[in-house]
């Protein structure tokens, strides 16, 4: 199975630049050992001569972790990540690593150490980012698993644009460390790894492997690696037969394409056919929610982008958010008042929003999230909601060079985030003739963009989220696994479809 795995990263990746590091002799070299172990009958992990890929960012022994800087293509790491160690302890193979955007802040696969990743479905298009190359070979069937992590849409954006599924799991949910990290000290939000696969139940095995510490780990975790001690459910014991589930197709923030709808509409009367409660439901203060979000990204305005990529090649999309995020305050105004002037309300709003701040104002940024999400909270608990049902993203895969300036398009995959809930997506159709061209002409870049991403669009795969309660995993894999059953014998599913 690992050869012929290697076989397909061979023949797909030349077009894809998906696997940036190909461990090819040493999988397999633990392919030979995992199949003489299986030979003398010895106890066999969950994962067993499974091969996997796991995103660039984490550490792999004798591999570098660069996120797209320079500065640490030499830098060799010699002890492997907690979450890796996880993985090879159940069993599986590492076939290499794959694809980032430089620093992983934007849903675009490309820097300026590997280049460029290019979508299966349209090689003129992106994955999406920031775990854009896992998505990519997942769904062109070079790896059946991967490891991935989110922090702003990064697991569920890729396989949303690839058509496969992945979850990303309630913040602390899993060990932070062993990653080479970005926006370090950013603890309003946390990076959530998880894993990305074409079958949720895989997603549902890796996750439990993922979140099983080993007998050996128990001296040696360092505190950032221990996480909150609330066990995983079983998603087979999920009963959905009168589950409440609350769904929404436009957040209000930004308006998503007509496939996005339609799949969201079809998946919650997929979901009423099999016994769950879906209801509309708008959720509370979205445009508050996200705009919290960008500011808390953007709140130490790019000093800490700046000392990472010291002596290092710039791409051309950070070299402009560290410029946009170091204005001066009469210089900020002044753009933002430009901008909307000349009708570019969505480029005024970003300008404002992704400034530094000071002490006084990141704890009001920190008290506005808090407020956001007791108000979130509370509005599912008087709807007794135990999941919901929405659009991963606003639009179909992007082409390459556009994602940077459609932000704002992620709402959907922001707010899960700002939450700390567990979300997962799954695919469910592609865009039909007809949905790519209906978007009104606009003066603003960000729609005018918008609409281009449209335009041709017809064939690309396109999911659903679903977001979960604290804790319940289970949930959100059980209603993923039920989506996935419903629609997997459709002629539309893009699973179902080999990629050439």
């Amino acid at each position: 199975m690992t050869q012929a795995f290697i076989a397909r990263i061979e023949a797909v990746d030349p077009q894809l630049n998906a696997v940036v590091v190909r461990l090819s002799d040493d999988a397999l070299r633990t392919a030979r050992i995992r199949d003489e172990a299986s030979a003398r009958g010895e106890p066999l992990g969950p994962l067993h001569g499974v091969p996997l890929t796991v995103k660039e960012c984490f550490h792999v022994a004798g591999t570098p972790s660069t996120i797209g800087v320079s500065r640490y293509r030499d830098e060799i790491v010699r002890e492997e990540g907690l979450l890796v160690q996880r993985l090879r302890q159940a069993g599986a193979i590492v076939l290499g690593k794959t694809n980032v955007p430089q620093l992983m802040i934007w849903h675009e696969c490309d820097n300026p150490v590997y280049g460029r990743t290019n979508n299966p479905w349209d090689l003129a298009r992106t994955p999406g980012g920031s775990t854009g190359g896992e998505a990519a070979i997942i769904a062109a069937r070079g790896s059946p698993l991967g490891l991935g992590n989110d922090l702003g849409g990064s697991i569920r954006v890729p396989c949303h644009f690839c058509g496969i599924a992945g979850i990303k799991p309630t913040s602390l949910r899993l060990p932070r460390g062993g990653t080479r990290q970005t926006l370090r000290g950013m603890e309003a939000m946390v990076t959530q790894a998880g894993p990305m696969a074409r079958k949720v139940e895989d997603l549902t095995l890796a996750l439990q492997v993922l979140n099983s510490p080993t007998v050996s780990e128990a001296s040696t975790a360092a505190p950032s690696d221990e996480v909150a001690p609330h066990p995983l459910g079983d998603p087979r014991s999920v009963r959905l037969e009168g589950l409440r589930v609350g769904m929404w197709t436009d957040d209000g923030f930004f308006p998503p394409s007509p496939a996005i709808v339609r799949a969201v509409e079809v998946a919650a009367e997929a979901l009423r056919n099999s016994g769950a409660i879906v209801e509309p439901f708008q959720p509370p203060g979205i445009m508050d929610a996200i705009e919290t979000y960008i500011a808390l990204m953007g709140a130490d305005g790019g000093a800490s982008a700046r000392r990472i990529t010291s002596a290092s090649a710039l791409d051309w999309r950070v070299a402009r958010l560290m410029w946009l995020a170091g204005l001066s305050a009469p210089s900020r105004a002044a753009l933002a008042t430009g901008l909307r002037m000349s009708g570019q309300k969505w480029m005024a709003r970003l300008v404002s929003l992704t400034r530094g701040r000071s002490a006084d104002e990141y704890w009001q940024l920190i008290d506005r999230k808090n407020r956001v999400v007791s108000e979130f909270m509370q509005a599912m608990q008087s709807r007794k909601f135990s999941a919901l049902l929405c659009p991963p993203h606003a639009l179909p895969a992007m082409q390459h060079g556009k994602p940077i300036d459609l932000i704002a398009a992620a709402s959907y995959a922001f707010l899960p985030n700002l939450l700390g809930l567990p979300a997962g997506v799954v695919p469910i159709t592609r865009v039909q003739p007809g949905e790519d061209a209906t978007r009104k002409a606009s003066r603003d870049k960000v729609e005018r963009q918008a609409a281009a991403v449209d335009r041709g669009s017809a064939g690309l795969p396109v999911g659903v989220q679903i977001v979960g309660l604290p804790w319940r995993e289970d949930i959100v894999l059980a209603l993923l696994g039920e989506l996935e059953s419903r629609f997997a014998s459709n002629n539309d599913y893009p699973c179902r479809q080999d990629i050439p």
